[in-house]
């Protein structure tokens, strides 16, 4: 298995498809912080006709743990920028789902890496801790009174490790972080003990409660400078809600939105013919007309 070194540990990634193929290559970024890319080989269909990179960030997945003072955006940039040389590559475009959302926005907003980016294509996007926790707080109140009000106390009372907190928890992500139960399971199944650490340091507990280091975290204003082809992607039932996306798109002179029916944030794992097929559409019209 391929590994780049680096001044952080070591990056797992792979790398499917011809560098002679048509397309352009695409490099796909995994949610976090912290995650890890196991559970994106269905992007790998797109290779039939340009390169594609999948990698674990690293402090997650199977690439190496890291030190505590590197849990920060830069470290992921920096990474990535170093992924990039290493691959050679001099133009590509940029898939993110979730966190990895907001590190495609940090690296195209560095400016030196705009060049490199033929377009961008955020699924399901964080760009600002406030929107993330509004649009929470309205998914959690269609909950069922139990489940609203224990998460309101342990999150004023600090227990967010209690078993009932982690109950209340398991709904809402049946609900908008991945409805395909088979895979939800799968998911919960692999070990990712370092990359756990890295997430609720810089996230915070679960999915809908930003305490860490982003809880502050806020681009929003910086979408504008974006000037490249970019597609917008949520789910239907996504916990990054697809009305607060579509204002996000609105931002972008070059901007396509779509929602995919019947799917929340894990669209890879509930409906990955759908997502497939929306991404190769866009960047195949995009290199038709480089």
């Amino acid at each position: 298995m391929p590994y780049l070194k680096h001044q952080f540990g070591k990056t797992f990634y792979q790398l499917r498809g011809s560098k002679h193929s048509d397309g352009l290559p695409i490099i796909c970024l995994h949610g976090g912080p912290g995650g890890h890319s196991r559970f994106m080989s269905d992007l790998f269909k797109l290779a039939d006709n340009r390169q594609v990179v999948i990698y674990d960030q690293v402090g997650g997945g199977r690439s190496s743990a890291t030190e505590k003072k590197f849990w920060k955006v830069q470290t992921f940039v920096r990474e990535l920028e170093l992924l990039v040389e290493h691959l050679g590559f001099k133009q590509f475009h940029l898939f993110g789902g979730s966190w990895g959302t907001t590190l495609a926005l940090e690296y195209y907003l560095k400016g030196r890496n705009r060049g490199k980016v033929e377009s961008l294509i955020f699924q399901s996007p964080m760009f600002s801790a406030a929107d993330w926790q509004r649009d929470a707080n309205q998914l959690i109140a269609k909950l069922p009174a139990k489940e609203r009000r224990i998460i309101r106390v342990c999150h004023e009372i600090g227990a967010t490790d209690s078993k009932v907190y982690l109950e209340a928890m398991k709904l809402y992500y049946a609900r908008h972080v991945c409805r395909n139960k088979a895979k939800s399971k799968r998911r919960s199944l692999i070990k990712n003990l370092h990359g756990n650490r890295v997430y609720e340091y810089m996230w915070g507990a679960s999915e809908f409660s930003a305490t860490g280091i982003l809880k502050n975290y806020d681009k929003v204003s910086q979408l504008e400078k974006i000037g490249c082809p970019t597609l917008f992607i949520c789910g239907e039932h996504d916990e990054a809600r697809p009305k607060t996306a579509k204002q996000y798109a609105k931002t972008i002179p070059d901007a396509d939105f779509v929602e995919i029916k019947n799917a929340s944030h894990a669209i890879l794992a509930e409906k990955p013919s759908k997502l497939i097929k929306t991404i190769r559409h866009f960047v195949t019209r995009i290199d038709i007309n480089k």
